[in-house]
């Protein structure tokens, strides 16, 4: 059934509501699992329906690099196609989450690089249907697929990895994944965000700014050297330093710029776009901070947490996320004059294929929904148009990954 010949939603842009916020946001991480295109643009048709218009693409990441860049054409060999990873450094897993997906990534998870003429069919059949897409290339941290493939980008060679936290809350071990602030990694960004302006119209990039190991930086004998020349006076600073010079380049190719929470700790510039996941930790952050923000609190909008309600077949994190929960948090956020948005987030790690994907999505994604259209929810009542509405989409086949023979 194609989506024309479906009734009016009952849920989210139902007649006669007008949308809460401008921002209504979905992230899609194809950094760890490259979903076919035919994937992402039935994910887009879904998501349009329900009066989204937002596509956050996550691109690039520790576990692959999804599009080309001419001056770097190892980023899309190498950093491309590294074998997937078990993600043995994750806690608050599923059941067996991490050993199901090992062993069924052999036969349906799928790596490589979008094209440009994949990028340019992506954007095409979002814009037709109302959907800005939000690329998001993620510095200075988040980066050892394009140090794997250009070494010289990353930590000096045989300076060893420090031991203990990263830094405060990082609780995985040290890995080659943060830029150096050499002038080849300089030059590295630039290209990079160049690229990316010009291969997405829309208005808004993401360049990340989480995570960032601040002990490796610390660790190198020539720190103090390399904080001379970029004329920062601590080491949180060189964040600072890579994020202002990405924004730079972005804003001279007509872009705008967004980040997540943890910018705010180095940056107060206010036309900097902050999307709030964080948790608690990232309500704090806005709350001090200044700028526009989206919410995105990973206690209820992170999907990639499983459904307690859901499939059995769903791989993913702890703790779950209901559509009660959903419908009937209470966001004090959200009714910041900051706040621009809601946007609701997919990581997938443990999401190996559109089914994974689909599974994960619905029918919560109806309640974030929702949330967005209706500022009155009754949960129950709402509750009981979602179980319409998702009835619908499965009847209808929708709920299906369209892609049958998965690209390899």
């Amino acid at each position: 059934m194609i989506f024309s010949a479906l009734p009016a939603p009952e849920v989210g842009p139902v007649i006669g509501r007008e949308p809460r916020f401008g921002w209504r946001g979905l992230l899609l991480d194809s950094a760890r699992t490259r979903f076919p295109v035919a994937t992402i643009c039935h994910v887009i048709s879904l998501a349009a329906r329900y009066g989204f218009n937002r596509l956050h693409w996550h691109l690039t990441d520790d576990q692959g690099w999804r599009f080309e860049v001419p001056e770097y054409p190892l980023l899309t060999g190498p950093a491309a196609d590294l074998p997937r990873g078990r993600f043995d450094d994750y806690g608050s897993l599923h059941g067996d989450t991490r050993e199901r997906a090992v062993i069924e990534a052999e036969e349906r998870w799928t790596n490589g690089f979008y094209s440009d003429d994949e990028i340019r069919e992506v954007v095409a059949h979002a814009t037709a249907l109302g959907v800005e897409i939000v690329p998001e290339v993620d510095v200075p941290g988040h980066m050892a697929a394009a140090i794997l493939a250009y070494p010289e980008l990353g930590r000096p060679l045989g300076l060893p990895l420090p031991e203990g936290s990263m830094r405060e809350h990082m609780w995985w071990p040290a890995r080659n994944d943060l830029l150096w602030p050499t002038d080849a990694a300089r030059t590295f960004v630039a290209a990079v965000m160049r690229r990316v302006a010009e291969l997405f119209p829309g208005p808004y990039v993401h360049i990340g700014g989480d995570e960032c190991a601040f002990l490796q930086w610390s660790s190198d004998p020539e720190i103090d050297r390399w904080l001379e020349l970029r004329g920062v006076d601590r080491v949180e600073k060189l964040q600072e330093w890579f994020m202002d010079d990405a924004s730079r380049v972005l804003r001279e190719n007509g872009k705008s710029v967004a980040a997540w929470d943890e910018a705010t700790e180095i940056t107060d510039a206010e036309d900097l776009l902050i999307i709030a996941w964080d948790e608690q930790r990232g309500m704090e952050r806005i709350a001090q901070a200044t700028q526009p923000y989206v919410f995105a609190d990973a206690r209820t909008l992170y999907l990639n947490r499983v459904d307690p309600d859901g499939a059995e077949s769903q791989k993913g994190m702890t703790p779950a996320i209901s559509i009660r929960d959903i419908l009937g948090a209470s966001w004090p956020e959200i009714d910041d004059g900051r706040c621009v948005g809601i946007q609701a987030c997919v990581w997938s790690e443990f999401v190996l294929d559109g089914n994974d994907l689909l599974t994960m999505l619905f029918p919560r994604l109806l309640a974030v929904a929702e949330r967005l259209w209706n500022p009155d929810v009754d949960v129950a009542e709402a509750g009981g148009r979602i179980a319409r509405e998702y009835e619908l989409l499965h009847t209808a086949g929708l709920l299906d990954d369209p892609v049958i023979l998965l690209q390899k």
